[in-house]
């Protein structure tokens, strides 16, 4: 019982771990920063960690009228927080 015990912990954060926030995804994110307007290490992290899961980044963006209040949100922080001076 508990090799299979190890083996379900073993899968499950292996799977975790196949997703989220990959270098080409980070890359994407920081591909759409406006250099002039923004500070793109901020641009990123700020998603980031808005969005912890890129799918759901993704889908929110993508949908926007939909998500208009996340997207907002989103937006909103951005402002606050990395726009230059």
């Amino acid at each position: 019982m508990k090799i299979f015990n190890s083996i379900i912990i073993v899968l499950s954060i292996a799977l975790m771990s196949c997703g989220g926030w990959t270098d080409a995804r980070k890359q994407k994110v920081l591909d759409k920063c406006d250099n002039d307007t923004f500070d793109c290490d901020c641009f990123l992290t700020t998603t980031v960690s808005t969005f912890q899961d890129p799918d759901i980044y993704t889908s929110t963006m993508e949908n926007e009228s939909v998500n208009q209040d996340a997207v907002d949100a989103y937006w909103d922080n951005i402002y606050e927080s990395c726009l230059k001076d």
